[in-house]
């Protein structure tokens, strides 16, 4: 395994050796082979999954992991601070996006096995990066299936409860446990009697619900909605691109699935990235055609579908139906890629060593992570039944930026003649634009009594980023003979700057969270080199 190496001599802890220890098995990487892929990296065949998925099953899982949260929940928050621009916000999300899909493609095409960012990160940067980058991302997952299947069990109850079943209908916690277990069992039966099928189809009917009410609404419009088409001005609509870009995560979970691809290195890159496009497509569609039919500021955050076309405005009362079990199925096919990915994940860190080495077991006859399949819809429930899960949405969303950040600089890395220069730039970029960017909203909002000296602050670390990025574009990089990202490294790097933007836009909540995460790794790290230290000198 991995996480067993030798014992590193002569370190002391007079001389401050346990950190020195600590940072030895932090930076451990994964041996790379000529082509940058991770050497070692791909299971014995016992344990490995079944390669039963086409394009069109990885396309569908992106776009039921993304669409769905942007069209009955994104929307509602994003149009109030933006008006019919948020059409834009939508737009502008989806540029930031497709240099992070285009990076995964090229890092999931190299490294064909269970893993996404957690493997990519570990293979760029090291275990402490793997691990850091994989934790948060099981965190936004592990919250995030809560708050959505709560979210869908409301949405049920609110439908059944216009049926005969009425009587019967059970409260929502009950609800939410019945669609944890649903899902549970779906993926736990294998990607061929599940996955496929199920969600398959849960997909084909959401997007049809969703071009449904574009194709109504649209024929409800009044130009006047639209103007004027910016109404408070750009700044708005770029700050809100980065809740709108929580939308596009669905090229995260498709690269969760390379270990049950066909054929990884051309099916991975075309799923990730045609996803990624249609739902912008269906996003900015569906975004002018409700501030065609409805004024923005008349549109309810919390179900902006139904006063569209409620009797003041589009009156088409049984399209209400639809709605609403198209939320239903939306969050429910959300939920499937999120869980699905879960145990991805913890299967790759069992595989490492880095988890319980149970999660690693690979169900013979179905071909699945059983066991941890099972531990994440636990986990699931737990949340749901237990923890006021709705006060954590601001915790949301920056764990996953900081794996895109980490999977775009890591492609950067991997291809570098001189990795560690590489890994400093990258640093460099995404920390001076952060910090950027947070100077520059600071020094926008505030008075003009010392404006001179915030725009001298502003402008030197713009200055110092810019020297990292064009650091960057001077260094030499190998193009892999599996799908390769274009215009390395420019996209990568704008990659970086576009998602640590983004990062700088997350609530100061997240960014805690975000450190007490890097704080309590740091400590799992100090208290193995205690071990090893003290194994040294026995």
């Amino acid at each position: 395994e991995l996480a067993d190496r030798e014992p590193l001599k002569g370190l002391g802890l007079g001389s401050g050796g346990i950190w020195r220890v600590a940072l030895e098995l932090g930076l451990r990487e994964r041996p790379c082979d000529a082509d940058g892929g991770a050497a070692g990296a791909a299971p014995s065949p016992e344990a490995q999954l079944r390669r039963r998925l086409g394009v069109v099953d990885l396309t569908l899982m992106g776009v039921g992991a993304s669409v769905g949260a942007g069209i009955f929940v994104t929307f509602g928050h994003a149009v109030h601070p933006t008006g019919p621009a948020v059409c834009l916000s939508f737009i502008i999300a989806a540029v930031g996006s497709i240099f992070s899909a285009l990076c995964y493609a090229e890092i999931a095409a190299r490294i064909p096995v269970s893993g996404s960012a957690y493997l990519y990160a570990y293979t760029a940067f090291g275990e402490f990066f793997g691990i850091f980058s994989g934790l948060n991302l099981l965190l936004d997952f592990h919250v995030g299936a809560a708050l959505a299947a709560l979210s869908c069990a409301e949405y049920m109850r609110s439908m059944l409860e216009l049926t005969a079943l009425a009587p019967w209908t059970p409260s929502a916690l009950i609800l939410a446990v019945m669609v944890f277990l649903a899902l549970t069992v779906m993926l736990s039966m294998g990607v061929e009697n599940g996955l496929r099928q199920a969600n398959g189809l849960l997909v084909g009917l959401k997007v049809s619900i969703v071009l449904l009410i574009i194709v109504v609404g649209s024929r409800h419009m009044r130009h006047e909605n639209l103007d004027p088409f910016v109404p408070f001005g750009v700044a708005p609509v770029a700050s809100t691109a980065a809740l709108c870009s929580y939308s596009y995560t669905g090229f995260g979970a498709v690269s969760s699935a390379a270990e049950e691809c066909v054929n990884p290195q051309r099916d991975l890159p075309m799923a990730i990235v045609g996803s990624l496009l249609f739902c912008a497509l269906l996003y900015v569609a569906f975004s002018i055609v409700l501030c065609g039919v409805v004024p923005f500021r008349e549109i309810s955050a919390s179900a902006p579908v139904a006063t569209a076309f409620s009797p003041e405005y589009g009156n088409v009362p049984w399209i209400g139906a639809f709605v609403g079990w198209g939320a239903v199925l939306g969050v429910f096919t959300t939920m499937i890629t999120g869980l699905y990915s879960q145990a991805r994940i913890y299967l790759a860190m069992a595989r490492d060593g880095l988890v319980l080495d149970i999660f690693r077991y690979v169900s013979p006859s179905l071909g699945t992570p059983l066991v941890a399949q099972v531990f994440v819809g636990a986990v699931g429930v737990a949340l749901a039944l237990c923890v006021p899960v709705e006060r954590l949405v601001r915790f949301l969303n920056i764990g996953v930026l900081a794996s895109y950040t980490i999977v775009c600089a890591g492609v950067l890395v991997i291809r570098a003649d001189h990795r560690s220069q590489a890994a400093s730039a990258c640093v460099g970029l995404a920390g001076f634009t952060v910090v950027a960017s947070l100077a520059i909203g600071w020094t926008c909002s505030g008075g003009d009594a010392a404006l001179p000296q915030k725009a001298l602050v502003c402008t030197s670390l713009v200055v110092a980023a810019g020297t990292a990025f064009v650091t960057l574009m001077r260094m030499g990089f190998a193009t892999p003979s599996t799908f390769a990202c274009p215009l390395c490294p420019f996209l990568p790097a704008m990659g970086v700057v576009v998602n640590g933007y983004l990062l700088a836009q997350c609530h100061w909540e997240a960014w805690l969270r975000l450190g007490l995460t890097a704080l309590a790794v740091i400590a799992g790290y100090l208290v193995r080199a205690h071990q090893v230290l003290s194994a040294t000198w026995l």
